[in-house]
């Protein structure tokens, strides 16, 4: 059969589900594309031998030409073993020195709350999983083109040996061909469905390696800004930190901002795989109409039988990409809902539903399939809204309001340090005019308005021949809307290292680094040694900081 909808939940039929014009989304979802009805050869209506349609010439074998090679990850440049104690430079310490820094903080602190360095990483490692993907899937549409191939000719040679049909009765030839013809119509649409999903994946992939290019730009310009900021700060305090209370508001500052930028990404990834599973949920409802609607045309009317059933596969092959595309987007999440089992059935019925539509009994048969899965895509909305809602949300304006204490607390301690210098240099005047203004938030709107942005990259869908297609969501109204889920009945929300990675054993690691400094410098000070005491007071480059960083959370992610 063409669909294993027994090891789904038995469903009744649906009714017609009202369409609209879709909002603009997040990319990648994937728009149906119509099928021109010669692409779908007619399979046999009638038992006569002589009625039996066989195509008159071999599909062409498509090549996919290879895929481009994406750029690789970007390499940290070789740097010395001292590299992470940073050299001060003479500076003549004036306010054009001071103006320069306070610029260039309102522009790093502009770039972080963009997350333009976890974006960066994030795209650049979605890239190289869709450089792969690209990969295999071009060499199976070769695989499936041949097999294709060999169906075809089975019905031809079937046709054409004389002496095989001389050994048959009538019956016996009319249901081996009508065997072989159902093979070829089935490895025939396998193929056409697979082209569809490796154009889309391209596509896809194309996407990527354009946003990567813009990130690159601006995430090299936040590192630039850092040895800049790093050179500047060491220029005016010798090399060291100004006050310990400076250092140990910047090791705090570096812990908050990793936490905000870990749950700004988990915001991204759940929003776009919510957009691209309401856009399945769409595409899943208008197949079921289109579905509804073939047993209504009369079967003499093969034509328009065909055209319906593939405008009906190709929505069903967009909304299984776009739910395998949200489960990409959350790799570290296993879905409670629509899970890859249920996928691969859905995918089954997809490669039959040129047969499927043959008999009432298949059609039924499918059409249980297709509502089941429209159903638990529409439950996995819902639990991926209430994950964004009452965990993700929170998390991150609790975070954002973390991140902007600490670098209010540490711009003011500098301010006062930078004061002190410049009182020593130019004079109590000078200091007075230094003013540190606060930008924290402006930071907490930008976080959010950055977000939205994102979301709208995503072109909307294609209109199929027959109308608008529409988004699900679990807020739908009327009488097709599906009744959400009690909260009582949704499955449980993933634990917070699956959400946002291990930050407490980042912030432990912290906490013990401060520690044992505390600790040296308490016997530096005991033996008054001052050359140990100086290398415990040097200043850390801010570029190294975030390299150890990401070392260390790829290290425990790698254990996980």
């Amino acid at each position: 059969m063409g669909c294993a909808a027994s090891e789904m939940s038995t469903v009744q039929q649906p009714k017609p589900y009202p369409v609209k014009q879709p909002a603009q989304a997040t990319y990648p979802v994937l728009a149906p594309q119509q099928v021109p009805q010669q692409q779908v050869p007619q399979p046999v209506l009638s038992t006569a031998p002589q009625q039996t349609m066989v195509p008159q010439a071999a599909p062409p074998v498509q090549q996919a030409p290879p895929p481009q090679q994406a750029p690789p990850p970007p390499q940290a440049p070789a740097e010395n073993k001292d590299d992470e104690d940073i050299q001060p430079e003479p500076v003549e310490i004036n306010e054009a020195l001071i103006q320069l820094l306070v610029d260039m903080d309102k522009e790093i602190s502009s770039l972080e709350s963009r997350n333009v360095t976890k974006q960066y990483q994030l795209k650049v490692d979605q890239m190289n999983r869709l450089t792969a993907q690209v990969q295999a899937m071009a060499q199976e549409q070769q695989a499936l083109a041949q097999q294709t191939q060999k169906e075809y000719q089975d019905v031809v040679n079937l046709q054409n040996m004389q002496s095989t049909r001389q050994m048959m009765t009538q019956g016996q030839y009319t249901a081996q061909m009508s065997k072989e013809q159902e093979e070829y119509m089935q490895a025939l649409s396998k193929q056409e469905v697979h082209k569809k999903e490796l154009d889309a994946t391209g596509r896809q992939l194309e996407a990527f390696k354009r946003e990567v290019a813009s990130l690159k730009a601006e995430s090299d310009r936040i590192r630039e800004l850092y040895d800049k900021q790093d050179g500047i700060l060491a220029s005016i305090f010798d090399g060291k930190y100004g006050s310990e209370r400076e250092y140990s508001l910047e090791s705090d500052l570096d812990i908050a901002l990793e936490r905000k930028q870990r749950v700004g990404v988990a915001k991204y990834k759940w929003q776009n795989a919510k957009v691209l599973l309401q856009h399945a949920g769409g595409q899943l409802g208008f197949a079921i109409r289109r579905w509804g609607d073939v047993m209504q045309i009369p079967p003499q009317n093969v034509d328009i039988r065909y055209k319906f059933a593939a405008e009906c596969r190709n929505n069903l092959v967009a909304a299984s990409q776009n739910i395998t595309s949200s489960q990409q987007y959350l790799n570290t999440i296993r879905f409670p809902y629509c899970t890859p089992d249920e996928i691969k059935t859905l995918n089954t019925a997809i490669n039959h539903i040129f047969t499927d539509l043959l008999t009432p009994e298949r059609h039924k048969h499918a059409m249980e399939c297709y509502v089941t899965v429209y159903r638990r895509t529409s439950a996995l909305i819902q639990w991926c809204d209430h994950v964004i809602n009452k965990t993700i949300l929170k998390d991150l304006e609790s975070a954002t309001k973390e991140c902007a204490t600490k670098q209010q607390e540490l711009k003011q301690e500098r301010l006062k340090l930078i004061k002190e210098k410049v009182r020593e240099k130019l004079g109590n005047d000078a200091a007075d005019r230094i003013q540190l203004t606060s930008e924290g938030g402006a930071e907490a709107e930008n976080v959010d308005q950055d977000e939205a942005e994102l979301l709208m990259l995503v072109e909307a869908d294609a209109v199929s021949q027959a109308g608008d297609l529409a988004t699900l969501a679990p807020e739908s109204s009327g009488p097709s809307a599906i009744t959400p889920l009690p909260l009582n009945e949704l499955a449980p929300t993933p634990s917070m290292d699956d959400l946002f990675g291990n930050i407490d054993e980042l912030k432990k690691q912290h906490e013990d680094n401060v520690r044992e400094l505390q600790r040296q410098q308490e016997m530096a000070k005991a033996r008054v040694d001052q050359d140990l005491q100086s290398k415990l007071a040097k200043r850390r480059s801010r570029r190294r900081r975030m390299q150890q960083q990401e070392t260390e959370m790829q290290s425990l992610a790698d254990k996980s």
